[in-house]
């Protein structure tokens, strides 16, 4: 009975002590793999059973490490914002036209609602000089413009009359202006012509110019403009939507913004030779026609030391109404000047083609930057010998 006993208490103390060492020798196995194992800088291991970190906390720690951009996209932003930065800057006077507009060409003349007759002496001084002007490829005008040319000529029976024909502003540039011949003589639109010449008459001899497709109603009251103004004198007529337009202009002889005016017409004749093929209206408008005429005077006006100028006034279309009526002949109108006239009158188009035309222009040229970067990459991958790392490892002839 003894003998059972203690033999079996032997047998339990031996499974103990088995249990013990096996224990511990897993113990001492688990705590060498542990050496074993990379340093946990962070101590994740460590952590007990409700320290561990919450899923949501790692998913929001990976979502606020930016990704490290790729040496091609790094490239491709700068490319970007250059190509943003020189679009800004080739398209800054427009900009600027749009920034200013109210500022520079706000309406500030007013004329006298009723239509009063007024006749003025022979001999009286007048600032600006009492010459209308209006102007034709040849005598030979259109059948259409034959009435409302009289219509001015009666309105206007005390000024002088002088019909500019194309030799006859020929002869005029080469006698006064012989710097501007060249480009005269290679316009490739005859617009152009009748377009820098009233520039030219008015800076030459000062006056009123009025396109032969306006009708004349009445005189317009020109001794009310100059009562309120200076030695220098320039009336424009505002136009949508921005700027003014070079219709129906007045202004005293050699004034200093038509001299401004007709020296930018080379200039802006080169920047739109190349493309005016293309695009004939907008070739037109921006080397002599009224968007040229509005940027010229612009930049003229903001390098005034104050504004408004008694020297340059804006008068507004409706109010010349009682004086003349526009008829809108547009001659030299072509399909693309529709185009560019329904667009004119909803300024919103302007801004949604150019916000469409900068992104397809940057995706475009994003792709073929990107495909010009992967053949480089491939050919220089290609010439670059295989790395060591590549190269199998020698075998050990010893072993």
């Amino acid at each position: 009975m003894n003998t059972n006993t203690s033999s079996h208490r032997d047998s339990g103390r031996a499974g103990s002590s088995t249990r013990s060492s096996s224990s511990s020798s897993s113990s001492h196995a688990s705590g060498s793999g542990t050496h074993n194992q990379p340093y946990d800088e962070e101590r994740l291991e460590l952590l007990g059973e409700f320290d561990t970190p919450s899923p949501r906390w790692s998913l929001s720690r990976r979502c606020l490490r930016l990704p490290r951009p790729k040496k091609s996209t790094t490239w491709l932003l700068l490319i970007d914002l250059t190509i943003i930065g020189l679009l800004v800057i080739a398209f800054w006077p427009l900009i600027t036209l749009l920034l200013y507009n109210e500022r520079l060409f706000g309406a500030r003349l007013a004329l006298p609602v009723e239509k009063t007759p007024h006749r003025e002496g022979h001999y009286q001084q007048h600032a600006i000089p009492r010459i209308l002007h209006q102007t034709s490829a040849t005598e030979q005008i259109r059948d259409d413009w034959v009435k409302p040319q009289q219509s001015c000529k009666d309105a206007y029976s005390d000024f002088e009359y002088m019909h500019w024909t194309d030799a006859l502003a020929r002869d005029l540039i080469a006698t006064e202006y012989p710097w501007f011949l060249d480009t005269w003589d290679n316009y490739p639109f005859p617009i152009q012509h009748a377009d820098s010449l009233r520039y030219f008459v008015l800076h030459r001899y000062g006056g009123i110019y009025l396109d032969m497709d306006t009708w004349c109603n009445a005189s317009i009251p020109i001794h009310q403009i100059e009562a309120a103004g200076g030695k220098d004198l320039s009336v424009f007529k505002s136009t949508s939507p921005t700027g003014v337009s070079n219709d129906l202009m007045m202004t005293t002889a050699r004034h200093p913004i038509f001299e401004a005016v007709i020296k930018r017409l080379v200039f802006y004749n080169k920047i739109t030779r190349p493309w005016s093929s293309i695009q004939p209206h907008t070739a037109v408008m921006m080397s002599a026609g009224p968007l040229f005429l509005t940027l010229v005077l612009k930049s003229y006006l903001l390098q005034l030391p104050s504004l408004p100028t008694p020297s340059f006034q804006v008068v507004n279309a409706t109010q010349l109404l009682p004086y003349l009526t526009d008829l809108e002949g547009q001659s030299w109108h072509h399909g693309d000047t529709q185009a560019m006239m329904w667009i004119g009158e909803r300024p919103w188009v302007w801004y949604l083609m150019g916000a469409i035309g900068l992104a397809v222009g940057t995706y475009i040229v994003n792709f073929f930057l990107l495909l010009v970067w992967n053949l480089c990459t491939k050919r220089r991958t290609k010439a670059q010998p295989p790395s060591t790392a590549q190269q199998p490892s020698k075998v050990d002839k010893t072993n």
